[in-house]
């Protein structure tokens, strides 16, 4: 998928019907970054788009109080004990038709009930309380 299929696709967080992906969009997928983030994330990060994923994963991990089990470059896993028990972020799943699939096959994998689609990064959430759900979001 290119990026101008994916913008006709993809919705807004006031087309979102689910509460805890609404919640998640607004509070942690584009809220602004505090300063000690910040400062975490521009160390790892080597340009914008490396910028994004490791903000991605920074906010994710300080608003559910996960911790960072691996990060091989293209995925960070992240496991905590609270409503989301297992998060993946991917970085930029369309970059390539090999990415692609991979992408897909981790939207089939029967452990995580939550996919979003950002385009320039995917997460994968597990939480047991939600049905699964495929979200393309600008």
């Amino acid at each position: 998928m290119n990026r101008w299929e994916y913008w006709l696709r993809a919705d807004t967080q006031y087309r979102v019907h689910s509460p805890f992906v609404f919640d998640l969009y607004r509070k942690v997928l584009f809220a602004r970054l505090d300063r000690t983030t910040r400062k975490r994330v521009c160390a790892p990060a080597r340009d914008r788009r490396d910028r994004r994923f490791h903000e991605l994963v920074y906010k994710l991990a300080d608003h559910y109080g996960l911790t960072l089990l691996d990060n091989d470059g293209d995925i960070a896993l992240l496991e905590g004990s609270g409503p989301v028990a297992r998060v993946a972020v991917v970085r930029r799943p369309h970059r390539d038709a090999r990415a692609e699939q991979r992408w897909r096959d981790l939207q089939a994998d029967p452990t995580y009930r939550v996919s979003i689609d950002m385009y320039d990064a995917g997460v994968l959430l597990d939480n047991p309380k939600l049905h699964p759900q495929h979200f393309l979001l600008k």
